[in-house]
């Protein structure tokens, strides 16, 4: 069977050549780097706010799932032990 996997080298090259992210690295690392001390730490300040709120936001989203999972897990548990007269 592990003769039909495919070479990593093969899926990264076709990958790099598909979508040409070290170009945009390379192209955002020269915007930043030409901008001045004080814009770099405002996009930095910008850029950390958009990360807290987001980490907040998917908290927040999974918290509710895990309850509604807990939730879930408990009426399948009481269902399958027949407390509700099954």
């Amino acid at each position: 069977m592990s003769h039909l996997l495919i070479p990593s080298f093969l899926v990264f090259g076709f990958l790099e050549d598909l979508i040409p992210v070290q170009d945009w690295i390379d192209t955002l690392y020269n915007f930043v780097s030409d901008l001045s001390y004080i814009e770099q730490l405002i996009g930095l300040i910008v850029v950390a706010i958009i990360v807290v709120l987001g980490i907040i936001s998917l908290v927040i989203k999974l918290s509710k799932l895990i309850i509604v999972v807990a939730i879930l897990a408990g009426v399948w548990f009481l269902w399958t032990t027949g407390v509700f007269g099954g």
